[in-house]
């Protein structure tokens, strides 16, 4: 597993972290093997999972359902970079403009 898969989540004023610590266990269980959740960050504004892959563009497809079950699709970005390396690569939303915020 030689990536970093990163689901960044905007955290609105009205919601708490608990929801993403849920969230988290819905991820390992529909991740089954193929993939292991590594934890989350939240910040002020945003809340990050981190997901250990060798497939960061297949992984995310396997968690697509699960984030349109819980609403959450519209309000993600995913990004993946290499392990050795700093820089991460947008893979959701398509064609979108919103920022990727590094953890």
């Amino acid at each position: 597993m030689d990536y970093q898969l990163v689901l960044q989540f905007p955290l609105p004023a009205d919601e708490s972290e608990g929801h993403f610590m849920t969230l988290e266990d819905d991820l390992v269980e529909q991740l089954e093997d193929s993939a292991d959740v590594e934890g989350h960050d939240a910040g002020d504004q945003t809340v990050h999972v981190f997901i250990t892959t060798g497939t960061p563009a297949r992984t995310f497809e396997r968690l697509r359902p699960l984030l349109v079950d819980r609403a959450l699709l519209d309000r993600v970005t995913a990004a993946y970079r290499h392990v050795d390396e700093e820089h991460y690569k947008v893979i959701w939303p398509k064609d979108d403009s919103r920022p990727f915020v590094a953890p």
